[in-house]
């Protein structure tokens, strides 16, 4: 197998999992977190500490940082001590930072499905049945966020500018019992009670008492998002005293959609639409729709506006920051489908016998056509929009405290399901190491513990560093939480 075609297989395992989720009898909605990773130097809290082209989409406020000297080490009348200024201009290239949990795998099994080997190639019945009752009322989320290049400039008086170009992809898979029954085990699912053989040959799975969609996977919902973000925000001090200043940010996204998909039943409600480029080559059936884009390229399907809000309070010693994040919508208008609540019944698959959902997903077929597909010209979305709250405190030049708060504002497709709190501390035992870590809960996580080591290089010159959301996922099997963000070049003059 070709390395293009590895890589597409990886993207489409996510996509194809969501769709055929959808497409299956059952009723989709799953929840994707669009967990904002890491930056450079920071794990527990950023809202009111990450500054440069790190802080959009965090806190725009925090651009009006003013350049400072820091002092590492004082001098003696022996030896000079160290001290650097804070460099006004930052440029970064290829920070990566990709996150995968799931409450209804162990690590083991997260990792099998993520390289797509050992038990994650070939179930066996026991492990149908065995999945299905793990991912009753269970699910999977998945967060990418790649930095293709990142700039800012600073000034004391004149507060700061940034930008960035960013790629963000987001998918979760919630499913509830009966969702979770039929993937797995298909014909084989309890829901189906009787069964017959069609004119091929095949064994179809029926319900003698079939119901809808909304009422069947009640408590199902299914999320997926990537989009490329163009973000260009200022901030400036509003008011400022000898030791502290009030600043204010504002951020403008320009954001450009390749895949989008939102299916949901709650409350006995059923709703799903997508937006997926040709690339991903995805078959509605004899569905047709006045927005098909023709061709396999990977192009996009639609387009939004964003704005991001920042206000921060800083001193010498402590700092206080509020954002509003992703205020605005997407507008979709290529390749755009919707579905409606029928009846789920007549399935002919034996359910997934593995995690290749690109092969497993084209199993999915119902003899009767229960799952209906239509076509639009244009459908629109919320962003997922955000409130973030966090403070800090300078106890020394070498430990940092803080805390932050993220609470989803909208029930968009892409957003956080409930708040998540963390706290923790930055220590900087050297001019050139910082070691940041803390502990967190929320979004469906118990407790998690994040982590960062950057290195700071050539008097500041020169930064790398890594990111992990869980520590204790290196050492621990349940719930795990496997990431990684990894900061390859960042320049500071």
């Amino acid at each position: 197998m070709s390395s293009k075609h590895m890589n597409q297989t990886r993207l489409h395992v996510f996509v194809l999992l969501t769709l055929a989720f959808v497409s299956l009898p059952r009723n989709g909605m799953a929840q994707s977190d669009m967990l904002d990773h890491g930056r450079m130097g920071h794990a527990a809290f950023m809202t009111s500490t990450v500054s440069d082209y790190q802080c959009l989409s965090i806190n725009p406020a925090n651009l009006a940082f003013a350049p400072t000297l820091e002092y590492f080490t004082s001098s003696t009348p022996l030896e000079t001590g160290i001290e650097r200024i804070t460099r006004r201009f930052s440029i970064g290239f290829g920070q990566v930072g990709a996150s995968i949990r799931s409450d209804a795998l162990d690590k083991t099994k997260l990792l099998d499905l993520v390289l797509q080997r050992g038990s994650a190639v070939n179930f066996t019945r026991n492990d149908q049945i065995s999945l299905a009752q793990s991912f009753a009322d269970r699910g999977i989320r998945v967060n990418a966020d790649v930095m293709l290049v990142g700039v800012a400039y600073q000034t004391k008086k004149y507060g700061g500018i940034g930008f960035t170009v960013r790629e963000r992809i987001g998918a979760a898979f919630l499913l509830n019992e009966g969702a979770s029954d039929i993937i797995f085990r298909g014909r084989n699912a309890a829901y189906f009670d009787s069964s017959y053989t069609n004119w091929r040959g095949d064994t179809i799975g029926v319900a003698r008492r079939p119901q809808l969609f909304s009422q069947l996977f009640d408590g199902t919902r299914l999320s997926l998002s990537w989009s490329r973000e163009y973000a260009l925000g200022y901030g400036l001090p509003l008011v400022t005293g000898r030791d502290w200043r009030l600043c204010f940010g504002v951020t403008g996204k320009f954001l450009q959609s390749f895949a989008y998909l939102d299916a949901r039943a709650e409350n006995g409600v059923f709703s799903a639409s997508s937006a997926l480029s040709p690339w991903f080559t995805i078959n509605y059936g004899n569905a047709t729709t006045p927005s098909a884009i023709t061709g396999n390229n990977l192009v996009p399907v639609g387009e939004g506006y964003g704005v991001d809000l920042g206000l921060t309070y800083t001193s010498n010693t402590f700092a206080l920051g509020v954002s509003v994040i992703d205020i605005g919508q997407m507008e979709y208008n290529g390749n755009v489908f919707a579905a409606g609540d029928t009846l789920v019944n007549g399935l002919g698959t034996p359910g997934f016998a593995s995690y290749n959902f690109i092969d497993e997903a084209q199993k999915i077929t119902g003899d009767g056509n229960y799952f209906v597909w239509s076509g639009l010209m244009q459908t629109t979305s919320k962003l997922p929009t955000r409130l973030r709250v966090g403070g800090s405190y300078s106890v020394s030049r070498f430990f940092r405290f803080g805390f932050d708060v993220m609470a989803p504002l909208n029930d968009g497709g892409a957003n956080l399901s409930q708040a998540i709190v963390s706290t923790g501390v930055n220590y900087r035992p050297f001019s050139w190491l910082i070691i940041a870590s803390g502990v967190g809960t929320g979004d469906g996580m118990n407790v998690f513990i994040p982590g960062s080591l950057t290195f700071s290089l050539l008097g500041g010159f020169l930064e790398t560093g890594i990111t992990t959301m869980d520590i204790s996922s290196l050492f621990t099997d349940r719930l795990p939480v496997i990431s990684a963000h990894l900061g390859f070049l960042r320049l500071r003059m």
